[in-house]
């Protein structure tokens, strides 16, 4: 009797722990490709794929419900359960199944520090971005456009403050989105580059950000893609993100093997 192949498998271009090799450029197809090997990641276990999701949810809900430091704890988490999940991608890749407890396995064996400072890290950075926006959009208005536009009552000069403040807000608006997806960059890799590859922090942060700085092309073209289905998985109740959300974390794992991969 012939033995049924597992769902995903991988047998080549799985990097080695330890220190990651200087990130590969792809060709901008690449971006499609890791949509499809993160659909083959989730069709190998679609049942604890879901589950995994479902209690992510629950536990991120219960976080920020946490009065004051609810979402603090929340943002510095994130990276550790992130951490986690790639675990199960890697398991999976490797023909070993995957369990729900993969979730929580960043913070066993070592790696919850390293996490942790991740998340420590990734909150200083939004901390910082937010404090340079408010203080963006306070020196582009000023103190005066500001009042002004709190004590509005109809004129015509309100009408034109608030015209030009909507302008300024816009230009702020476009600086914040830019600078947001520099972040994501450094940050997109980091977690899976601390548990797989056992990188530092720091190191983490400047490897991500190099890998997608040099593979924009794909990561455009994922981004595309990304927005179509996400669209789709938000129509039918929102119920297709118990598909796409853990396609996400399948994408970002095929990314890190194709870039990093030997």
């Amino acid at each position: 009797m012939e033995t049924q192949k597992p769902a995903y498998t991988v047998t080549t271009a799985i990097p080695p722990s330890g220190s990651a090799p200087e990130p590969r450029q792809l060709a901008a197809a690449q971006g499609a490709a890791w949509w499809g090997e993160s659909w083959r990641i989730f069709c190998a276990a679609p049942a604890v794929w879901i589950g995994i999701f479902v209690l992510f949810i629950i536990v991120s809900i219960a976080l920020v419900l946490v009065p004051l430091i609810g979402s603090l704890a929340h943002t510095v988490l994130l990276p550790v359960m992130a951490g986690g999940v790639m675990l199960g991608c890697d398991a999976l890749a490797r023909g070993e199944p995957l369990r729900i407890g993969h979730l929580f396995d960043g913070f066993q064996g070592g790696r919850f520090a390293p996490l942790c400072l991740l998340g420590l890290l990734w909150l200083a950075i939004l901390f910082v971005v937010a404090i340079f926006m408010v203080a963006t959009i306070f020196l582009t208005l000023g103190a005066s456009g500001l009042a002004a536009l709190m004590d509005f009552s109809g004129t015509a000069a309100d009408y034109a403050a608030l015209a030009s403040a909507g302008v300024a807000v816009f230009i702020v608006a476009m600086i914040a989105l830019l600078i947001a997806l520099l972040v994501a960059m450094a940050y997109w890799f980091a977690p899976a580059l601390i548990v797989l590859n056992g990188e530092q922090p720091v190191a983490a942060l400047r490897k991500s950000f190099a890998a997608s700085w040099r593979n924009l092309g794909a990561f455009l073209l994922y981004g595309l893609i990304y927005i179509g289905l996400a669209i789709v998985a938000t129509i039918p109740m929102g119920l297709g993100w118990l598909v796409l959300g853990p396609m996400l974390v399948g994408s970002c794992y095929a990314g890190w093997r194709t870039i990093f991969g030997r």
